[in-house]
């Protein structure tokens, strides 16, 4: 794993969680405008770049890794833990053990998060999904990802939206192994809905699976968390788009 840091030390910390297969830079166009005013820590999960030392672990296996990391730095209090797709499974995992250790984390704010929670062979079937969707992006550019028929579909025909996640997918696919694919879907597929004090937002596209399937388990395990809902942009497609208006909402979140 690899935390790469932005901003002052003196700033609130913000940690930022990336989605499945992705990495900070996927994060990058969001980082540009938050690092003046919070400290950043944004994650590289096990298993995905040419430099990973080991697979992806779990969601609490990473999780874990990022929590020795803060104490090991004197990191004492967590603004804002920010997550993208699976990110957002893995920031309620993290949140959950943060307040487990004794560290307060003031608030949550979650992009396209799926929170499910199903049968084993459904993680198989989602683990096979992100083998051939990385097995597609290995050796193509950015140019060609962008005309990748799975891309096309996966974006509503608007493939240009991902543009700036696709870009270090395409470079790290050759080094995403099978093995961290599969732990990544079952971590997309088991998430228990721990107890948390911190603030919670959950931004969604109201076409977006991820919210079809989980909203209304959200919306029940979490009663007071704040929701932000648009239309018409799919799985984290708002923020390509938007990014001026959107980091607004995490630093609104975070204040």
């Amino acid at each position: 794993m690899r935390i790469h840091t932005y901003g002052n030390e003196n700033n609130p910390v913000m940690v930022m969680l990336p989605g499945s297969f992705c990495n900070a830079d996927t994060m990058n166009n969001i980082i540009e405008k938050l690092q003046d005013d919070f400290r950043i820590l944004a994650v590289d999960y096990n298993g995905q770049d040419e430099g990973s030392t080991k697979e992806f672990t779990s969601r609490k296996g990473e999780a874990e890794e990022i929590v020795r990391y803060l104490i090991s730095h004197g990191i004492r209090e967590v603004r804002l833990v920010y997550g993208q797709s699976m990110g957002g499974e893995m920031g309620m995992e993290l949140i959950h053990q943060l307040e487990k250790t004794g560290i307060p984390v003031y608030a949550g704010f979650f992009d396209g998060g799926p929170f499910l929670n199903f049968p084993k062979f459904v993680s198989r079937i989602l683990g096979n999904k992100f083998k051939t969707i990385i097995g597609n992006l290995r050796g193509k550019t950015l140019e060609e990802a962008l005309k990748e028929p799975t891309i096309v579909k996966f974006s509503g025909n608007k493939p240009e939206r991902y543009a700036s996640l696709l870009g270090p997918i395409c470079q790290n696919a050759p080094y995403i192994s099978d093995e961290t694919l599969e732990k990544e879907a079952e971590a997309c597929t088991t998430f228990n809905y721990p107890e948390v004090k911190a603030r919670l937002t959950f931004f969604y596209s109201k076409e977006e699976s991820a919210y079809l399937f989980a909203h209304k388990k959200v919306e029940k395990a979490y009663p007071g968390a704040r929701f932000i809902l648009v239309k018409g942009y799919g799985h984290v497609g708002f923020v390509s788009e938007h990014t001026e208006e959107y980091t607004g909402y995490l630093k609104q979140a975070a204040r």
